[in-house]
């Protein structure tokens, strides 16, 4: 997958997610009128979010890496992220209205109009944030949750003013709300997008193979390549490639290259290597893999 594509991968994926929420949601309004409190109604709706659009976005790096276990675990994570986030963030909002709407919008127009859709927003930016960082927990990768704080807060904030305007443009259309669920995910899973290739320094494209012209964004500072699945760049139905081949280290705006398995050659521009620094152009065989390393 080259990074445009991933880039609207991430969007889709997304847009997935929010259309997919969409009828549980409306079952839990419909409900509404059940439920004790509006606190309570608020937690299930954003566990319900939580759910299943942490869930689904969380699948990303599976399917983009064709991983079948890190789709697995990616899925868990986001559900369960998600979920905190989805419950956080409606509390969050409620939160949020009480000081903005009161103190901020005294007209009823200017409460509705502004009061309402900004502070319920600021409670989708919690809710996004929390989506955007799952990923980085499961690999336990920092860099990947500074991605998805910023990433996420941003396009929460700007997906949650979408659903927010969307209800008060068109209150009693359950459509309006799909549209609405629908754009907070694909703006969460594009501001990701964004905000992850603005912070990578280099990448790799894949020359050889089935997957030829897939790049793979450097982002993490140290990234295993090998045919494990455990692996942050798997290399599936590639000969003469071992469990972890090797490892990009990132150190500063440096990469280094390191050979992980002494029975494996590891070569750069047709060089034996053990260990070097990467530059611009230069080209990783890894067995029957070959790669090309690029700055940003």
């Amino acid at each position: 997958m080259t990074l445009g594509m991933r880039l609207l991968f991430y969007g889709l994926i997304g847009l997935l997610a929010g259309a997919l929420c969409w009828p549980f949601s409306e079952l839990v309004l419909f409900y509404q009128a059940a439920f004790p409190s509006l606190l309570f109604f608020s937690i299930v709706l954003g566990l319900v979010a939580g759910l299943f659009i942490g869930g689904i976005f969380g699948m990303s790096e599976g399917i983009i890496t064709h991983s079948g276990d890190k789709l697995r675990k990616s899925a868990i994570t986001g559900m369960i992220v998600g979920a905190v986030g989805g419950i956080l963030g409606m509390i969050s909002g409620q939160a949020a209205l009480l000081y903005i709407g009161t103190f901020f919008f005294n007209s009823s127009g200017g409460y509705k109009h502004f009061g309402i859709p900004i502070s319920r927003a600021l409670g989708w930016s919690v809710f996004g944030l929390f989506v955007g960082i799952s990923e980085g927990i499961r690999s336990r990768s920092g860099s990947k949750v500074r991605n998805g704080l910023l990433g996420g807060f941003i396009g929460g904030l700007l997906g949650g003013l979408v659903v927010e305007y969307a209800r008060i443009i068109a209150p009693q259309s359950a459509y309006s709300r799909l549209v609405g669920l629908s754009l907070l995910g694909f703006l969460v899973g594009l501001s990701y997008g964004f905000v992850e290739r603005g912070f990578t320094e280099g990448f790799l494209r894949l020359l050889s193979g089935r997957s030829r012209g897939s790049e793979f964004l450097l982002t993490q500072r140290k990234t295993l390549v090998g045919e494990a699945q455990s692996t942050e760049i798997t290399l599936s139905g590639y000969k003469n490639v071992s469990d972890e081949h090797a490892e990009i280290l990132r150190e500063g705006k440096n990469f280094t290259i390191v050979q992980g398995d002494k029975r494996k050659p590891l070569y750069v521009n047709d060089e034996k290597v053990e260990k070097t620094v990467l530059h611009n152009g230069d080209i990783i065989r890894l067995g029957d893999a070959q790669f090309r390393f690029s700055r940003k």
